[in-house]
């Protein structure tokens, strides 16, 4: 069976079919003939089942219910085309239907649990190089949507009937379920972190005004900027999401860093507001604009 080619044994009896009609007459009166005839007719109508019985859906435990069904002793390896006929597999049209069905379901899971496997396994980090110092992540958006569109995928798969009947789909649907969702939240803080550190970057690191004016939020920059360097030259090394989730205790130290920049950044507002209520030439000037006069000179 496994060897078989269903288009060849489709000819072979177009062949046969034609043949026999071409008989003489009084060989074709026969019962012996018309019993032949019938049963190559029968072949010929029942062959689109046989050829949907070559589909890559039917895994080993298909074909078992199948052969079980059928009351096949032997084994998959010994299976031919002929032993199927014999067991009346044309006539057992519905029941083979229900297995297929289900196998086909199947199939759709196995596809889309090894699409959500190729692509994170090999997702690459699209990274920038930022002022000369070190390699950003860029592309969220995609990152997300994808993200969310598989671990969407992983949850509504849950609800399918096929899932709950294969062991094997429902562990590694849990596996890359809590991968995805642990990659999200990693990436939820890391956007957050990374837009603060290049907000705080270019506000403490740009001007030695500034550093003087508050060296305590200049010091605990410091601090933090080292820090994120360090991780993102290791992701740099190994710019492979995957990658993301064997940095130990990341997540703790997102968000103690993003926690961190708050309070650096809210020193900073309540430094601004102070200069705003003493000098009320710069009320209506937003922070970046009162940033740059209060970097470009030293009397406010």
């Amino acid at each position: 069976w496994s060897a078989a080619v269903m288009r060849k044994v489709r000819r072979a009896l177009d062949d046969l079919l034609a043949e026999m009609r071409s008989l003489p007459n009084r060989i074709r009166q026969y019962d012996a003939y018309n019993n032949l005839h019938d049963q190559v007719k029968g072949y010929i109508s029942g062959h689109s089942l046989l050829s949907e019985l070559k589909t890559e859906a039917l895994k080993e435990r298909h074909w078992k219910l199948i052969l079980q069904r059928l009351g096949i002793k032997i084994t998959f390896t010994e299976l031919t085309i002929g032993v199927l006929w014999d067991h009346g597999v044309l006539n057992r049209k519905k029941e083979i239907g229900e297995i297929l069905t289900v196998a086909q379901g199947e199939m759709a899971l196995e596809v889309f649990l090894g699409q959500v496997r190729d692509r994170w396994m090999k997702q690459e980090l699209e990274l920038v190089l930022f002022q000369n110092r070190v390699r950003l992540i860029r592309g969220w958006d995609d990152l997300f949507a994808q993200l969310d569109d598989h671990i969407g995928g992983l949850a509504l798969m849950k609800s399918s009937p096929y899932y709950r009947a294969v062991r094997e789909f429902q562990e590694e649907g849990k596996l890359w379920e809590e991968r995805l969702t642990k990659l999200r939240a990693a990436f939820d803080a890391w956007i957050d972190v990374q837009r603060r550190w290049v907000y705080l970057e270019g506000i403490l690191f740009g001007s030695s005004d500034i550093k003087a004016q508050l060296p305590a939020e200049w010091s605990r920059f410091k601090s933090v900027d080292s820090e994120f360097i360090n991780l993102m030259r290791r992701i740099a090394n190994r710019p492979y999401a995957m990658e993301v989730l064997n940095i130990e205790n990341l997540q703790r130290t997102l968000e103690r860093l993003g926690n961190l920049m708050s309070v650096i950044q809210k020193a900073l507002g309540e430094y601004l507001e102070k200069q705003r209520r003493e000098f009320s030439r710069f009320y209506f000037l937003g922070d970046d604009d009162l940033l740059e006069i209060m970097g470009n000179s030293s009397e406010p």
